[in-house]
């Protein structure tokens, strides 16, 4: 299908890559790019969550006055260097918002200050943490979702993977949207859409340099887990995008999972590049993305 004309034009406007910048200051400017106006809530609470070495931010979004109110955790894209709490407060309140599930943005630590695993540890003991104090919040944790798109998709699945391998079973249903599961995939997508489409080869060279430490690092199945033994997870469903490079691993995994003996749906978006969730002010199959979401979010939870 050919690209479509929303994205066309959104990537028109974007400006030239400049990944020589210092890190704080391209932060920023992702920050700012892509910031969407939150949605109206009953409530929103910023927490602050302890880790085993630290403590990190988290926003809780409840989307009404019900309680026991199931529970998405959400781990924000941006490469393990990108991304904050802050640039996915729209999109984190807009899921919140159309489900009715209460969600929690997880601010995990970012790279290269914090190398691999510690995305993964504070991501996992944030888990921990809501899965055992969301009852003090008027949550109910038995029920129990995680999500999240490009580096919080790969995050979504490592929590999936860690929650079977330590017994803990919490998460009921998994939603990864263009994960990025393999880090030393090379399959046909990342050389076809690798230039031009928002997310390029030369930035997911360049992450992956930020968030490794070195190359064992990147076949961990807890840093790829589309490398690791697949049996025995929780549903999904995992959304991909037609012109994106990390589109073939994508749904490599959601394959590997059925013939795993999961249940794994899922969605390809025609005419769409990676990203395309949190571009849904300009581009509307983001938010068309964000209702699909949602309503798989209130059948299962």
């Amino acid at each position: 299908m050919p690209l479509n004309p929303e994205v066309k034009k959104f990537l028109s406007l974007l400006p030239p890559q400049d990944l020589s910048r210092d890190v704080r200051e391209l932060r920023r400017a992702w920050d700012s790019a892509f910031f969407a106006t939150r949605e109206k809530l009953e409530i929103v609470q910023d927490l602050e969550i302890p880790t085993r070495d630290s403590r990190i931010r988290a926003r809780l979004y409840v989307p009404s006055n019900r309680e026991n109110l199931p529970v998405l955790v959400y781990y924000h894209g941006g490469g393990f260097v990108f991304g904050s709490i802050e640039s996915y407060d729209g999109l984190s309140s807009l899921i919140a918002k159309e489900s009715g599930v209460a969600v929690l943005s997880v601010e995990y630590r970012l790279a290269p200050e914090h190398k691999f695993p510690t995305a993964v540890n504070d991501s996992w003991d944030a888990l921990l943490w809501i899965s055992e104090n969301g009852s003090k919040l008027g949550l109910d944790t038995s029920r129990l979702a995680v999500a999240g798109d490009s580096a919080g998709g790969n995050l979504s699945a490592v929590m999936t993977l860690l929650d079977r391998d330590q017994g803990k079973r919490m998460i009921r249903y998994q939603v990864l949207i263009y994960p990025a599961v393999n880090m030393v995939d090379n399959s046909p997508s990342i050389h076809e859409f690798g230039e031009g489409y928002f997310l390029t080869r030369s930035m997911m060279s360049w992450f992956g340099s930020m968030y490794f430490s070195s190359g064992r690092d990147a076949v961990s199945p807890y840093a790829s887990p589309a490398l690791g033994n697949l049996h025995d997870l929780p549903p999904s469903l995992v959304i991909t995008a037609e012109y994106d490079p990390l589109r073939d691993q994508g749904e490599t995994y959601s394959h590997s999972l059925n013939e795993a003996r999961n249940v794994s749906t899922l969605v390809r978006y025609q005419g769409m590049i990676h990203g395309f969730l949190s571009f849904y002010p300009w581009i509307t199959a983001g938010r068309l993305a964000i209702h699909h979401i949602a309503g798989v979010l209130r059948s299962v939870l």
